[in-house]
């Protein structure tokens, strides 16, 4: 029961499946505020259980009747792929300093009265 949170003899017809996750992606699954795992729970009715310095078990497991626990499993999968995938913030790739018009073309003479002297 310490080590997966659930026994058959007192939870019957409960499975588990461990994930072997990096601490620096629990943030992920936990959400602002606990939103995303209050939502993995709720909408799969699943208990999800983050290792602590001092658990038993150093793997996340996710816990719940079979079929609940495989899409629950899937989604925490994907969200950590998209953690892994898609930089944001300081790790983004610069396009705001791409010009979104194009190239500029060579300044003709008729030009010169439209542009902004600094």
């Amino acid at each position: 029961i310490l080590m997966y949170c659930h026994d058959e003899l007192t939870h019957p017809g409960q499975v588990h499946e461990e994930l072997d996750i990096e601490p620096w992606a629990y943030r992920y699954i936990i959400g602002r505020a606990g939103s995303e795992m209050k939502h993995i729970q709720a909408n799969w009715k699943v208990r999800v259980n983050i290792p602590r310095e001092n658990s038993t078990n150093d793997k996340v497991l996710i816990v719940g009747e079979a079929e609940p626990v495989s899409k629950a499993k899937a989604y925490v999968d994907k969200l950590i792929w998209n953690a892994e995938n898609n930089a944001k913030g300081r790790d983004k790739a610069d396009t705001a300093t791409a010009d979104p018009w194009g190239d500029e073309e060579p300044v003709e003479e008729w030009m010169r009265g439209y542009m902004y002297k600094r």
